[in-house]
């Protein structure tokens, strides 16, 4: 080929970038050194794309999509900068940069450590949290300037560090919708909410918008679901004493490591008959309180009365009594 036929295909080049991966954000084309510019040089920009240049550090043009031809009145911050004419025989040399300027939709963000919240009736709580979050390049200077430096490309993987320290960051924050903690579940779209105003704000000075930020799940200690399940149980046995000795006797009949019930002892059996007739016991003996009670201060309702035997409340017609058995007409 003679010199002046590769001068010829060098003057109608074509810049363009493709990225089958779909995980760049940035890419500098070529990517060692810089890409020489003729008069007529042809760059295209494609859908979802944006390309800037660069001379000499200094960004000189930011291209939309479309084929941009290289001529001084298209070029003019450049043609500036670099004090060139065009048809002189050497090219104009510039960094070209490729950004995508599509969604990355999907990307999964998680807290890699407890975040500790104060609620107002329990502090110093650890919550773990995950969802998912959509984001898209708004401004390539931006980004070109705080994200991308040196380095020849910046990929999504990157970026997902940024957005996931910053989520981990002001997460905390985003849980003062939460009325308490057992509304943690039920708050995932106000938190969710909360969160991505938040980030938003932070991303604005990289030139990068969450489209949309999800909070799947917000998950306490394993501890203080276990608190929370016991406080429900307590609730609903309705007295603390009571619940003890359940939880007691339930314990006894906890599987062992080689996978043999505790009930296989005979010894655990009987602590287990023997707690939960203290729990009988334990009942008998507070109605028996209450009906003596009732009886000593005449007041007992209009439809009940005392066992003469064991003065167990019973109702005005029965014919027995439930605690003792006697009869009583």
């Amino acid at each position: 080929m003679s010199p002046k036929n590769e001068q010829s295909y060098i003057f109608k080049g074509i810049y363009e970038f493709e990225d089958p991966s779909g995980v760049l954000v940035a890419a500098k084309v070529p990517p060692v050194g810089t890409a020489d510019l003729y008069s007529g040089t042809k760059i295209i920009v494609k859908a979802n794309q944006s390309a800037l240049f660069v001379y000499k550090g200094q960004i000189a043009e930011v291209l939309p999509e479309g084929t941009h031809a290289i001529k001084t009145e298209n070029f003019p911050i450049l043609t500036r900068l670099a004090n060139w004419q065009f048809g002189f025989e050497s090219p104009l040399q510039a960094e070209i940069w490729f950004f995508s300027n599509a969604v990355f939709a999907g990307r999964r963000w998680g807290t890699t450590q407890p975040v500790i919240y104060d609620f107002s009736e329990y502090p110093a709580v650890p919550v773990r949290a995950y969802g998912i979050y959509n984001i898209i390049v708004r401004d390539s200077e931006k980004v070109f300037l705080k994200l991308v430096g040196n380095r020849a490309s910046y990929d999504i993987a990157e970026l997902d560090n940024l957005i996931q320290a910053q989520i981990t960051e002001l997460f905390p924050s985003a849980l003062s919708v939460v009325p308490n903690l057992e509304s943690l579940n039920k708050s995932q779209a106000a938190v969710s909410k909360e969160l991505i105003t938040l980030v938003n704000k932070a991303l604005e000075q990289y030139g990068m918008e969450l489209l949309s930020l999800q909070v799947i799940a917000m998950v306490p200690s394993q501890e203080v679901i276990q608190a929370l399940g016991d406080k429900v149980a307590m609730n609903i046995i309705g007295d603390k004493r009571e619940y003890l000795i359940y939880k007691a006797a339930n314990s006894l009949l906890a599987t062992h490591p080689t996978g043999e019930k505790s009930s296989s002892d005979s010894m655990q059996l009987m602590m287990g008959l023997m707690l939960g007739q203290t729990i009988l016991d334990h009942r008998e003996k507070e109605r028996s309180y209450i009906a003596s009670d009732n009886v000593s201060r005449g007041a007992l309702p209009d439809k009940s009365k005392a066992c003469p035997a064991c003065n167990a409340t019973v109702g005005i017609n029965d014919k027995f009594c439930s605690s003792c058995g006697a009869k009583l007409q």
